[in-house]
């Protein structure tokens, strides 16, 4: 995997969806102070992003365009380079929240949505 991976399908739902993958062992410093993108989807209806920043947190943005912006993030400095790390992502407009995991829920961090 290289710094940054982009989806760009135009099927990916908006209203409902999860994002998943795996980060294998050595391939990023998650204290290391530097940003980069894992997701980065865009279509005429919004928008969803996933990136490690530069703070080392772990987020999850989940934007509605003219509605509003939701987000989740989780402290992934004290994550082991050494290990592979299962990252998941899950939004609902129906039911109002969006969520982000690390390693099957072992982090966990979820936010509502507030502009639908």
């Amino acid at each position: 995997m290289n710094n940054e991976q982009t989806i760009r399908q135009p099927g990916i739902d908006l209203k409902e969806g999860t994002i998943e993958f795996w980060v294998k062992e050595n391939k990023v410093q998650w204290n290391d102070n530097q940003s980069i993108v894992f997701v980065n989807f865009s279509n005429p209806e919004g928008s969803i992003f996933i990136v490690k920043d530069n703070d080392n947190k772990l987020k999850f943005f989940h934007v509605i365009l003219g509605k509003g912006r939701t987000d989740a993030e989780l402290d992934v400095s004290l994550l082991s380079n050494n290990e592979r790390h299962y990252i998941a992502a899950t939004w609902s407009l129906s039911k109002k929240e969006i969520a982000l995991y690390i390693d099957g829920g072992k982090f966990k961090n979820s936010s509502s949505i507030n502009y639908v």
